[in-house]
């Protein structure tokens, strides 16, 4: 005969039988799995083990005639996110009946499946399945969330850095400074974003997943001349000039452009956009702007003044006269003899006795880089090649120190002193008056005790306000995280101050950094 396997078995009238393949290498594990697999509880195992050994072809299991019969049945199996249901088929036992898909959908309904069932897949499944598989027949649908409407914005916000290009040759062309962004006519320069639907989902048992809804994009950050499109979509530029992005609103900067020189034949230049001068700036001119100053000439002993940024394409020539401002950064070649006072940083080839005042960073670049004689205070850090002269030039640098709150604090001190003044010559007018007895005072000397009395207490509540604000203002003006490096040399007459901590330069030092540490001003290399 013919055998399916290492063994078969065998109903008869007497009983059922296992018939054992004498020509297969039989071992009793083989044979344990097949009469598991039947269903026959009460066979005899040990004669199976016993026949196996001594290889006969058949041995009686049991004397029941009639095989277990078992339908094929399904493993239902939910994931904790109640959002996919797996099944595993169990196979049907001596002949037992086979699932239809039907009976496998009823199955998950009952346990309370409803949702995202894929029918068609189990109609297929019915017809070709796998007993050791794992099937994903439903699923559920995951909620999307709506994303929320915003302002997309078509130009560079950030801030200018105002650093001219460094050409390969170590020299720098402050032409080449990307200082601002131009707008035509109508240009685009905000575009708003309605918010993007999602949808709710829903698990396998039906439960509804709630999605988030979208927010409306912002107001358009509307400045000066600028408008809202018809169809309200983007705000957009209602004049040609130059794009300021301050205090959080989009303005367009109209842009007043002089072909020559600023002297007596302009007068003084006030405007509230952006100022460019090709020429020069000559001495006892003033040029003021709203927004930012470009001037492509010499400044002589002019006065500037820029909200914005400041770009001086060849420099200043200040003769002791010159007053620059910036509400921004400055760029420029050289500064000779001035007064410089910038919100932001300042950058340039080099600067001689001069007054410089920035709230940023001081940096000397290009193939000179100096910075020699006068007085620089400076909020952040100073960068140069050299810092000084062989002449032993007086060159000070007060670094790390925001300049605005050391002028207040200082401007503070001067205050408390004049009002200590007046206090103390208040308080002996009192200490003479009131020697004589308030009813034999002429009403003159009444009346100035009595005022003197009075001024004494305001004093002391202005001193004790100002003297306030002094003990408020002292925690910032540490300045220890100020620094000074210096790629070649310091030269001796070099004073840096560094917070509250000073040091003197008496010899030469290459190639350092200046920190302060502890309280005082030490030097690590560069």
């Amino acid at each position: 005969m013919s055998y399916s396997g290492p063994a078969d078995i065998d109903v008869r009238r007497d009983g059922i039988y296992i018939l054992i393949d004498p020509n297969s290498e039989t071992v009793f594990q083989d044979v344990l799995e097949i009469i598991q697999k039947s269903g026959i509880k009460d066979a005899n195992l040990q004669a199976v083990e016993e026949a196996v050994l001594l290889k006969k072809e058949e041995v009686k299991l049991s004397t029941n005639t009639e095989l277990l019969q078992r339908s094929e049945d399904v493993e239902i199996r939910v994931d904790v996110s109640k959002m996919k249901v797996e099944i595993k088929f169990t196979p049907p036992l001596n002949r037992g009946n086979l699932l239809d898909k039907k009976t496998v959908i009823n199955r998950l309904n009952n346990v309370g499946i409803t949702f995202g069932i894929k029918e068609e897949y189990l109609e297929e499944l019915m017809k070709n399945k796998s007993y050791t598989e794992t099937y994903v027949v439903a699923e559920g649908m995951v909620a999307v969330d709506s994303i929320d409407g915003y302002l997309e914005f078509l130009f560079d916000t950030g801030k200018k850095t105002l650093k001219p290009k460094e050409l390969p040759n170590g020299t720098v062309d402050y032409r080449l400074v990307d200082l601002f962004d131009m707008a035509m006519v109508g240009q685009k320069l905000v575009r708003s974003h309605a918010p993007v639907e999602g949808h709710d989902g829903m698990n396998v048992f039906g439960k509804i997943l709630v999605s988030k809804k979208g927010k409306l994009p912002p107001l358009f950050p509307k400045g000066k001349n600028v408008v809202v499109s018809e169809d309200g979509q983007y705000l957009v530029a209602e004049c040609a000039g130059r794009i300021a992005f301050l205090e959080g609103k989009v303005n367009i900067q109209p842009i007043l452009e002089l072909n020559g020189n600023v002297d007596n034949s302009t007068g003084n230049i006030d405007f509230l956009g952006t100022v460019i001068i090709k020429g020069d700036v000559v001495t006892g001119f003033t040029v003021s702007a709203g927004g930012n100053i470009e001037i492509s000439g010499n400044v002589e002993g002019a006065t500037i003044k820029a909200n914005g940024d400041l770009l001086l394409s060849k420099g200043v020539q200040g003769a002791g006269k010159a007053f620059i401002y910036s509400g921004g950064n400055i760029a420029a070649n050289f500064i000779e003899s001035a007064t410089v006072v910038a919100a932001g940083s300042i950058n340039a080839n080099y600067i001689m006795h001069s007054t410089v005042s920035c709230g940023g960073s001081l940096e000397l670049m290009g193939r000179r880089a100096v910075l020699v004689g006068g007085k620089y205070t400076v909020g952040d850090s100073v960068t140069a090649r050299v810092i000084g002269s062989s002449m032993a030039s007086v060159t000070e640098l007060e670094v790390g120190l925001d300049p605005n709150k050391l002028r207040e604090y200082r401007e503070l001190v001067q205050k408390v002193e004049e009002l200590n003044k007046e206090y103390a010559t208040t308080e002996k007018i009192i200490e003479v008056l009131s020697k004589v007895k308030i009813e034999e005072l002429p009403d003159v000397r009444k009346k100035v005790l009595v005022d003197s009395i009075r001024n004494k207490i305001v004093l002391k509540s202005k001193i004790n306000a100002y003297q306030t604000k002094i003990a408020e203002l002292l925690p910032q003006l540490s300045g220890k995280n100020g620094s000074v490096k210096v790629s070649d040399v310091v030269y001796s007459g070099v004073k840096v101050m560094i917070g509250n901590a000073v040091l003197y330069v008496h010899d030469n030092i290459a190639h350092c950094t200046f920190m302060n540490q502890k309280g005082k001003v030490i030097i690590g290399s560069y």
